[in-house]
């Protein structure tokens, strides 16, 4: 039984490519040359498609191959023909062991929580950070709600259990958004990008909230909206008609899950806020269209970062089975694929219903 997952996180300070290449750090690896002759030091640690997985600072990012030099491009062609540990990404030697289509050290080839290696009939599952464990010692880890990173229960910290029953990894925590002014941070980071398509600003006013899981559940109720949600909007609007100050008004509330990586709450972040825009022109769509919609903003800015963590929240979109939040993205990026982000735009606008 094996589960893989893939994920990272970044943090606000060093998400952008730019600070990343800018100086040469002092961290094992070697050191890389973009095409546009930045240079730094990076452990290459996986290469997936056309992107490679650099370790830097201690933190796993994702970049196109295409955005570093020739010599950097002929290195990853053959550093990736080389047998490589699936659990370390080291090259192997003889003491190895092959477990369907990976192969690992022996020393690597062992569960997380009694620490013993695996034998021959051994069940067991794997995250995508190298993390194995024997099927029937599960339950004594936990598994990041976010990344998917499975760890032993003993070894984390009690900050990592929160108190409405969710479960987070240590670098998500580290990375967990826990105070408004900081969600505040990365609500100003969706805006270029959405913007650069189409999108305007809301003209009605914002209120942003943290809440538990709990709360939002609750919340979610009022519009009759269910499951593993990590955000909410709720908009209020009244209309003048005569008088001195005719037109309508809005009042949003935008609620997020605490603690959720900083990666996380961009893509959640963007979501919400196309609900907004589609509740201030009063456009009604079947759910498919309306959060599939809402998913083609969120894997916009998405693809703005060079997280692990962000390819993992894209694939997951591909790959959702929801008939509303995984087919409806699939729909609407086939049709944005299509049309253009000027054509959607409009057509969208044309369902406009104004009471």
């Amino acid at each position: 039984m094996l589960d893989f997952f893939f994920g990272s996180v970044a943090i606000l300070r060093t998400h952008l490519f730019v600070l990343l290449f800018s100086v040469c750090l002092t961290v094992s690896g070697r050191v890389w040359t973009t095409t546009d002759g930045i240079k730094s030091d990076g452990e290459l640690f996986e290469v997936v498609g056309n992107r490679i997985g650099l370790k830097i600072r201690g933190r796993e990012y994702h970049f196109s191959i295409n955005r570093f030099s020739s010599a950097d491009r002929e290195y990853v062609k053959q550093w990736s023909r080389v047998p490589r540990c699936a659990a370390c990404s080291g090259t192997l030697g003889t003491r190895s062991t092959k477990a369907g289509k990976a192969s690992y050290h022996t020393a690597c080839f062992r569960c997380m929580v009694c620490r013993k290696n695996f034998g021959p009939g051994n069940r067991f599952r794997r995250d995508g950070w190298g993390g194995m464990v024997h099927v029937e010692h599960f339950s004594s880890t936990g598994l990041c709600g976010t990344c998917s990173r499975i760890f032993p229960k003993r070894d984390a910290t009690k900050d990592q259990f929160f108190a409405d029953g969710r479960m987070t990894c240590a670098p998500c925590l580290r990375d967990g958004i826990f105070k408004l002014d900081l969600l505040k941070e990365v609500e100003k980071r969706i805006w270029p990008t959405l913007m650069q398509v189409g999108f305007s600003k809301p003209k009605g006013k914002i209120t942003l909230q943290l809440v538990d899981r709990a709360t939002l559940t609750r919340e979610a109720a009022r519009i009759n909206a269910s499951g593993n949600l990590r955000g909410l909007t709720l908009t209020k609007y009244k209309v003048v008609k005569g008088g001195k100050n005719p037109g309508t008004t809005f009042d949003h509330r935008i609620f997020v899950l605490y603690g959720l990586p900083y990666i996380e709450c961009i893509s959640v972040l963007a979501h919400e806020h196309i609900h907004v825009w589609l509740n201030e022109r009063f456009i009604e769509s079947p759910p498919p269209v309306v959060e599939g919609f809402c998913n083609l903003a969120s894997s916009l800015v998405l693809q703005k970062e060079k997280s692990k963590l962000a390819s993992i929240l894209l694939e997951n979109m591909e790959k959702s089975e929801s008939p509303v939040y995984g087919a409806g993205y699939r729909m609407m990026k086939q049709k944005l694929a299509q049309a253009g982000w000027p054509a959607l735009l409009n057509e969208l606008k044309k369902k406009s219903s104004p009471p």
